[in-house]
């Protein structure tokens, strides 16, 4: 068993620094929301990082994936609130762009190293396998839609 030191790992730094970013953008954020949006945005970006470290020490790969799962559950929820944190207009629209799509890049890198580790798994059959595809699908396609919006703009 060959534990995985998450200090080497590419997506566990981006993690790192979307929280760092994230925590300087909720400072724009209005003071009656600390207990609400605020909190809600600054735990759900903590969970990425943290979500990598602890998986990564676990004993099997089956594991850590189910981890980097949770870690992409949380992206999920990211991307929602800083969707009403742009529509309650607490950051700019430019503001939330550049956060969303740095957002993005992270997934992108998290579904690669998922892929990867699924790769050593080998059971690509599997319940959770599938959800997860389709998860990725769904993601994939709203990433599209918003490219093909990005141009029209």
């Amino acid at each position: 068993m060959v534990f995985i030191d998450y200090r080497n790992l590419e997506i566990y730094h981006a993690a790192h620094q979307f929280v760092l970013d994230t925590y300087e953008i909720v400072k724009s954020f209005p003071q009656y929301e600390d207990n609400n949006l605020t909190s809600q945005l600054r735990r759900a970006a903590t969970c990425l990082p943290l979500n990598i470290a602890e998986g990564s020490g676990a004993r099997s790969n089956k594991i850590f994936l189910n981890y980097l799962i949770f870690c992409y559950r949380s992206c999920l929820e990211c991307q929602a609130a800083l969707s009403l944190a742009r529509d309650l207009k607490y950051v700019t629209l430019e503001q939330h762009t550049l956060h969303y799509q740095k957002l993005d890049s992270f997934i992108r890198r998290l579904y690669r190293y998922m892929q990867y580790l699924e790769g050593k798994i080998g059971n690509r059959k599997e319940d959770k396998t599938m959800w997860y595809r389709h998860e990725k699908w769904k993601a994939d396609q709203e990433v599209k839609t918003r490219e093909g919006m990005g141009k029209l703009a």
